[in-house]
């Protein structure tokens, strides 16, 4: 059970007011710069947002504090903000007044409260890799004025960045079945992740020693190269040059000029390749708009055959260009390229330890290398880099499969919700007409698209298919009336609040914050507001959802009947703020 019971607000000259709420519907009715969508947003900044209502000639020398008093779960909380963003208080109705607390530390401890499944969060947080909060679940809270009527990224708070960002991962968090299986690939990728770190430094170690036992080996004067399994090789050679014994080097070393040559001329083969690719992506770029200028000339032709002779030519070329570049890709391999790269570095390193050949190093210099080399020819290291392979691929695979596991989506909680957000729709059909004109359309649905967060009203037709057979396709159906748009728009935000407080498992604050929503309704058809909202009340209870409308209409126009009703212009204030007062 949720439910504000109050919010006392606190004028710089020590009065008070107190709003009092019920639970279930709670109406204030309002002229024109009353303070309604004020009030909306209110609501929003008691709950952590970070406006700053110091900027806002609503509030200025008018307000001091604000508290707010709401029971969640049997228990009752206080939490109370100021006009400073950082002096914020919150704690048991029952309690003393603590120190207050930052805004960071607000939110938190808001969090804390709305999170209470602690094992779900950590699901959430696993699964979309992104530290969610109850703020981010404030999406469903809030239907404002801004953006009424969008069916398409339907949510208001989508259009702020730091929400839609986050949207998509929750929608998919939300209608995904495969949690279990994604939560045991995570694991497995986290102890690989590790693993890969752990051998990565063993790498790096083993390179490092092999570097060093390599360059000091070549101011022995030795073309052998330490590669981490000829240990024995290197200490038999090294014993020798102890006992005076001259290094004894392979007949086939070739020198480095010709060494230098063979560099060139693979640098060289391989920029061919380059450039050959280049050009083969370039010719078949240019190939695909000859094909698209092929295409629309083929559509003239259609229309008058006079032209034939000058598309033929441009057909021939066509058919040409695609034999060379098919023999372009056959004859330009990857794979030849790459061979001719490891070549390459193979003749660098060549090139570098030949280079100590011309070098005169010192006995000591000589000395301290054999130490150096036997120092390093101690140590317990061996090649990772098998293992290390091995072990990347494993995390690719898994991420490719993560990926399309938290893309596939639980089709039958789809459907539900589309029949659940269709039924509140057609609730209304025998209180408005143009909710009647819609559902008497044969096969009337409302299909929910998670990609895209879109509500497509969708109608039956008869089409031919290509047998000639008459068959029935659901089809779009596309409406221009906003009034219909903003209904099927609320319906959307009524079906996510009954799915999401159903499952119990999400930081969500169970209200719902309505902003002037009759605005694009005519007087016969608002009513479908009053009856939708009926409707919903039945299938989650009063005590389960909170509802807070902002309007200037008479809430009888809408079918309602409220659980609180209040007008916000008094005999004693303008508006919202009952503290303020506009200069003529």
């Amino acid at each position: 059970m949720f439910k504000i019971n109050s919010l006392e607000m606190k004028g710089t000259n020590g009065e008070k007011y107190t709003y009092n709420f019920s639970e279930g519907i709670n109406y204030y009715k309002g002229k024109n710069s009353s303070g309604k969508t004020e009030f909306y947003y209110f609501i929003d900044f008691m709950f952590g947002s970070s406006e700053d209502i110091r900027k806002k000639p609503w509030y200025v020398d008018s307000l001091e504090r604000v508290t707010m008093i709401f029971q969640y779960n049997d228990i009752e909380y206080k939490i109370a903000r100021t006009r400073d963003p950082n002096i914020n208080y919150l704690q048991y109705s029952n309690e003393p007044e603590e120190d207050y607390i930052s805004l960071r530390e607000y939110k938190d401890r808001l969090n804390s409260i709305f999170a209470s499944d602690v094992e779900s969060l950590r699901e959430l947080r696993n699964f979309t890799d992104e530290e969610l909060t109850y703020r981010t679940f404030t999406m469903f809270n809030f239907l404002g004025e801004k953006r009424q009527g969008a069916i398409h990224d339907f949510l208001d708070k989508s259009s702020d960045i730091k929400y839609s960002i986050k949207l998509s991962p929750i929608l998919n968090f939300i209608f995904n079945n495969n949690l279990e299986k994604i939560y045991e690939l995570k694991k497995e990728l986290e102890i690989l992740l590790e693993k890969v770190k752990e051998l990565e430094k063993n790498t790096a170690k083993y390179d490092f020693i092999c570097n060093q036992v390599n360059n000091n080996l070549q101011k022995l004067g030795s073309n052998t190269w330490y590669t981490g399994k000829n240990a024995n090789d290197i200490r038999k050679q090294l014993n020798e040059i102890k006992d005076m014994q001259a290094v004894v080097r392979k007949k086939n070393d070739k020198n480095i000029a010709d060494l230098e040559v063979m560099y060139n001329n693979i640098s060289e083969q391989i920029k061919i390749y380059e450039n050959s690719i280049t050009d083969s992506k370039q010719f078949e770029k240019d190939n695909k708009n000859r094909k698209l200028l092929l295409q629309k000339l083929n559509n003239l032709l259609d229309e008058n055959s006079v032209f034939e002779y000058l598309v033929s030519p441009l057909e021939k070329l066509i058919s040409e260009l695609d034999s060379t570049i098919s023999f372009s890709k056959y004859t330009i391999s990857d794979k030849t390229i790459n061979e001719l790269r490891k070549q390459r570095d193979l003749i660098k390193t060549e090139i570098r330890r030949n280079d100590s050949r011309f070098r005169l190093f010192t006995m000591e210099e000589k000395e301290k290398a054999i130490t150096v080399i036997e120092e390093y020819l101690s140590s317990d290291i061996s090649s990772s880099e098998e293992e290390l392979q091995e072990k990347r691929k494993r995390i690719k695979t898994i991420r490719e499969e993560l990926k399309i596991l938290q893309n596939s989506d639980d089709h039958k909680k789809i459907k539900d919700l589309s029949n659940y957000i269709s039924e509140l729709y057609k609730s209304a059909s025998n209180i408005s007409s143009v909710v009647k004109d819609d559902t008497n359309k044969e096969g009337f649905h409302i299909q929910y698209y998670k990609k895209g967060n879109i509500l497509q009203p969708m109608i039956t037709e008869s089409v031919i298919n290509e047998n000639s057979n008459v068959i029935n396709e659901k089809v779009n159906y596309y409406i221009g009336s906003m009034a219909r748009h903003t209904l099927i728009q609320l319906c959307g935000y009524f079906g996510f609040l009954k799915m999401l407080l159903k499952e119990d498992k999400y930081p969500l604050i169970p209200i719902l914050v309505i902003d002037h929503i009759s605005k694009p309704f005519d007087q016969g058809n608002s009513k479908a507001i009053g009856k939708v909202i009926t409707t919903v009340y039945e299938s989650i209870g009063k005590e389960n959802l909170q509802l807070f409308m902002f309007d200037d209409e008479e809430y009888e126009k809408l079918d309602l009947v409220p659980d609180h009703f209040e007008n916000l212009v008094a005999e004693n204030k303008t508006g919202f703020n009952p503290f303020y007062f506009p200069t003529e």
